[in-house]
């Protein structure tokens, strides 16, 4: 006897848990010939992504597998890169001025009282 574990079947119906009875075995030869080489996967043209096992929501479970990602996925993805947030100080460096940078306007002292704790005084 073998034991099945419990499972949905494709078309979303529940399997519990179960014995099997395992067929004897015969002296006779099968009619089918036992496929021994694997068939070939296809492989994927241009750059993949890893999607991570999940259920879906009639609850089968779809395993991790690869998938090849479209060109215009690939464009977006560039697009919404490091070239805004580049851009972005690149904006923020020119609206600051030319020659102003973290310096204090001559004359003045910086306050320190942010960093030094007040004390009180009676």
């Amino acid at each position: 006897m073998t034991y099945v574990r419990p499972h949905y079947r494709r078309d979303g119906t529940y399997v519990k848990g179960h014995n099997r009875r395992t067929r004897p075995r015969t002296a006779q030869p099968r009619t089918a010939p036992r496929r021994t080489a694997q068939r070939p996967r296809p492989v994927p043209a241009g750059p993949t992504a890893y999607v991570r096992p999940y259920y879906r929501t009639d609850g089968t479970r779809v395993r991790g597998h690869r998938r090849s990602i479209s060109p215009r996925t690939i464009a977006v993805v560039a697009g919404t890169g490091g070239g805004g947030l580049m851009l972005l100080l690149l904006l923020l460096a020119l609206a600051s001025g030319p020659g102003t940078g973290s310096k204090a306007p001559a004359g003045t002292t910086p306050s320190h009282s942010a960093s030094v704790p007040a004390t009180h005084h009676r």
